[in-house]
């Protein structure tokens, strides 16, 4: 399950960053945008819940580029903590 919700991580992440483009942005961007985001909050929230640092940062942002780099932090901190990498690390 938690592969899951990190491969819906990756997909919300890379769709949200093609909506970073100020230039691209418009009306139906920011509800895709707002949408997005939603489905974010609610992986968030099964996998650290809603008084995690992550799931605060992504609520209260309105900002695309801030919910890319806390789902970028997420996916970078959970391939450090992948059993293939302890593996390697012992």
């Amino acid at each position: 399950m938690y592969w899951h919700f990190r491969s819906e991580l990756s997909k919300l992440g890379q769709e949200i960053e093609q909506l970073w483009a100020p230039e691209l942005r418009g009306a139906s961007d920011e509800a895709t945008f707002f949408a997005a985001k939603g489905k974010v909050l609610d992986i968030l929230n099964v996998l650290y819940g809603e008084k995690s640092r992550e799931f605060r940062v992504v609520k209260l942002t309105s900002s695309p580029a801030t919910v890319v780099k806390v789902v970028n932090h997420i996916l970078g901190r959970s391939d450090m903590n992948s059993p293939s990498s302890k593996v390697v690390n012992l």
